[in-house]
Order: structure tokens, then C-alpha cells, then sequence
């Protein structure tokens, strides 16, 4: 997880039991400069992180290292136990309900990770047969198009604290 989180930038393969798995950079970090912001507080995780890594990070990790890309909801816990950014006094119960809502958004969004079979009762890891260079690739392109998306938006300036409270007098 050490290694992972060097390059945040960068696809990772973690080698777990025997087994490869492929996870991609994580969503929003284009560089390694990473700003020197401070980490956003989270009750289960350790504040002392760096600050692209969340519970939704840490989760789709977990469920990339899911044997055979598949498990629970229990399972994908069980893995996030094993996270060095994972507060220690987190409970089950509070872990559960962080990873089933994460697991929930993660289905959600445009380029799912994730998928739920019903019938099985079972999280289904959907990018386990990507490989580094095609999540590099899709990173790639995700980053031009923020970089786009950053240059059309005008940039309004600010005024001064002084100045709005004279023109809403």
C-alpha cells in the first residue's frame, strides 16, 4: 500500500496470495506533484495521510483485491482492515456502513469499478482485466479533459470583503 500511494498517478498492481491485481491511479491526481494540501478529515481514517487517499480510494483498492474480483460487502471490509491509513479505533459497524457507501457511489460513477450481482449477493471488481497501460491511458485522457474543462471556465474575480459589504449596503 506504501508503494501504491507513491505514485497516486500511476496504475498499480498489487501481488496478494499468489495473485495479480490491477488497480488504476487514483481519480483526480495527474502528477506527482501533488498539491500540499492538507488532508480533509475523516473520523476512520488516520489524519497523518496523504490527501488523495479516502475511504472511496482505499475501497476500490480493496475490491480490486478481491480473489477472483468478486466477494462481500464483509470481504471488501476484511480488506480494508488490512489499510496502514485505517484509524484503529474504527469498528466493524462503522466500517461496514463506510464501505457499503462507498461501494454504492463506486457503481455509480461514469467508469464503474464495481457491480453488485444480486442473485450471488456479491461485489463484482470490473476493471480486473484492464491492464496498467489502458488505465494509464484512460487517466491520460481524463486529465485533458480536466485540463479542458479548467480553461472554459471564466474565472470570476473575487472582490475584497471591503468592497461587497459597500455595494450590498
Amino acid at each position: 500500500e506504501a508503494k501504491r500511494y507513491i505514485n497516486p498517478h500511476l496504475a498499480y498492481t498489487f501481488v496478494m496470495h499468489g495473485f495479480e491485481s490491477i488497480v488504476g491511479p487514483v481519480k483526480g491526481v495527474f502528477s506527482k506533484e501533488t498539491n500540499l494540501n492538507k488532508a480533509r478529515e475523516h473520523s476512520l481514517l488516520i489524519s497523518n495521510r496523504p490527501p488523495f487517499v479516502t475511504i472511496l480510494t482505499l475501497v476500490r483498492d480493496a475490491a480490486a483485491r478481491l480473489p477472483n474480483g468478486e466477494g462481500t460487502r464483509a470481504e471488501v471490509c476484511e480488506l480494508l482492515k488490512d489499510s496502514q491509513f485505517l484509524n484503529m479505533d474504527a469498528t466493524d459497524a462503522q466500517i461496514h456502513t463506510v464501505v457499503s457507501g462507498a461501494l454504492d457511489r463506486l457503481h455509480y460513477e461514469k467508469d464503474p469499478c464495481v457491480k453488485y450481482d444480486s442473485n450471488r449477493k456479491v461485489w463484482i471488481y470490473l476493471h480486473r482485466n484492464r491492464t496498467e497501460e489502458e488505465f494509464e491511458k484512460i487517466h491520460q485522457a481524463n486529465a485533458a479533459a480536466a485540463r479542458a474543462k479548467k480553461l472554459q471556465k471564466p474565472r470570476v474575480p473575487r472582490q475584497p470583503k471591503q468592497a461587497k459589504e459597500e455595494t450590498s449596503s
